[in-house]
């Protein structure tokens, strides 16, 4: 498994953590609807999901369930979570707030999570301006494109964008010289791949649509 990079140059050990569970998923060739029906704990297929995007340290008990359910190795799956847990709580400690992170290329992205990670690296790009700021650019004759409340929810990680609000957001950050049909084609990926790996999508369970692994690829913006 390759080392991912963090902020701080070191491995990103919440992303290797996910590797890790994605690949414990292939090996096992289950779904997430048939790994929430194994686990005892009853966690729903879209946590199981969230588990491995490494976009955060899942809690424990998540990680316990989704290493059981395919089989994988217990031991390994506490020694990675705590390590990874420990990384996020120093790196937390040393540089409190936000920074900055290079914004993907649309053409990169291809999950949720790449998504969500690009529209959070536009906003801070952009010099970070707060959500009511990007609803005041985004309101035209009266009317709220990027109403400030949900803007806040996508960018928790709590809802994927309507494809509108995503190219809506492109637009009142404006660091992005991608076209709108980039942006869009990024949406489609990233929605297929969501609607794969929730059981909406009648694509093969081994692999979703288009998705790659690499969800840290972090290319700025052409």
């Amino acid at each position: 498994m390759g080392r991912t990079p963090s902020a701080h140059g070191e491995a990103d050990l919440a992303i290797e953590l996910a590797q890790w569970l994605r690949s414990l998923r292939r090996q096992a060739g289950l779904t997430y609807q048939q790994m929430a029906h194994t686990t005892q704990a009853g966690f729903a297929p879209a946590t199981l999901w969230r588990a491995a995007r490494g976009t955060t340290v899942p809690r424990w008990p998540v990680v316990e369930a989704f290493a059981t359910a395919c089989g994988g190795d217990l031991g390994q799956a506490r020694r990675m979570w705590v390590a990874a847990t420990e990384q996020r709580r120093s790196l937390r400690s040393a540089s409190p707030g936000i920074r900055g992170e290079p914004v993907l290329r649309p053409e990169f992205i291809h999950t949720p999570a790449q998504l969500l990670q690009a529209m959070r690296a536009m906003q801070l790009e952009a010099g970070g301006p707060s959500l009511r700021k990007l609803e005041d650019r985004a309101t035209s004759h009266g009317v709220t494109l990027l109403p400030h409340s949900t803007v806040g929810a996508v960018l928790r990680g709590e809802r994927m964008p309507a494809k509108r609000l995503l190219i809506h957001f492109v637009e009142a950050c404006g660091v992005s010289r991608a076209p709108t049909g980039a942006w869009e084609d990024a949406w489609d990926r990233a929605d297929a791949y969501r609607q794969w790996a929730t059981g909406n999508s009648r694509s093969d369970h081994r692999g979703a649509p288009g998705a790659r692994e690499s969800h840290h690829q972090h290319v700025r913006a052409a």
